[in-house]
């Protein structure tokens, strides 16, 4: 019966799986409190920081990561759901342990003062309002990127493949070329994800097709108790 409910409706196959990514926003407001409650951090900058210049045109692949992230994920989620499930489930993990790095250790990058009204400086001036020099420590663009370029293999499709390493490499090197990041927040937002790799892959299929089959179960109940509330509505009516 269950098996029935889960995989014969066509109509929500994959469409459910990518309720999961809903999540994804949810957390980061966890970050934009984080960012709010400290007025000093850290300064991690070495040497090779003060050799990289600012590069505005950097600022597209930056902002591009929005959309990277929703097009690497669906692609990853209609590849291989348990490969989706486990990568998010990476996700998540590294998310919630940035957080907790940010509050018992903030950092504070120094921006540059941008002078001239270009179009990219324009739209880096944008970020810098609306997002505090704080709190970089991994960095979560670099987190979220480096967890799709591992899950999208070479094998399933060549170019997607040669697409999520080059858009990627770009929105990695976007966070230092605007200086958005350190240098050791992308490397340790790199490190991160290889630990947690790590960890996920120990997670049995059993337990990841109980993930998957969540957002199902849930809506099979909805519909059960939906069903029974309008049958109560008919009867009273009677």
């Amino acid at each position: 019966m269950l098996k029935r409910i889960i995989y014969d409706v066509k109509k929500y196959e994959y469409k459910l799986d990518l309720v999961w990514f809903i999540l994804f926003p949810l957390f980061n407001l966890v970050y934009i409190l984080a960012n709010h409650i400290y007025k000093k951090g850290f300064d991690l900058t070495i040497a090779l920081d003060t050799q990289i210049p600012l590069v505005p045109i950097f600022v597209i692949p930056y902002i591009y990561w929005y959309i990277y992230m929703i097009v690497g994920y669906f692609i990853i989620s209609i590849t291989n759901r348990k490969e989706y499930m486990r990568s998010m489930l990476g996700l998540f993990l590294g998310m919630w342990i940035s957080y907790i790095i940010y509050f018992i250790f903030p950092t504070e990058i120094v921006r540059p003062t941008l002078m001239d009204n270009s179009f990219f400086n324009s739209i880096i001036n944008i970020i810098y309002i609306s997002d505090r020099p704080f709190n970089c420590f991994p960095s979560l663009h670099v987190l979220g990127t480096y967890f799709v370029m591992r899950y999208t293999k070479k094998e399933n499709n060549k170019y997607i493949y040669f697409y999520t390493r080059v858009v990627g490499v770009l929105i990695i090197l976007s966070t230092v070329f605007i200086k958005q990041h350190f240098v050791l927040d992308a490397v340790a937002a790199i490190v991160l994800v290889e630990i947690i790799n790590i960890i996920i892959r120990k997670i049995s299929d059993e337990r990841l097709d109980k993930f998957l089959n969540m957002p199902y179960l849930i809506l099979q109940r909805i519909t059960i108790y939906s069903r029974k509330f309008v049958e109560i509505g008919s009867n009273d009516k009677i």
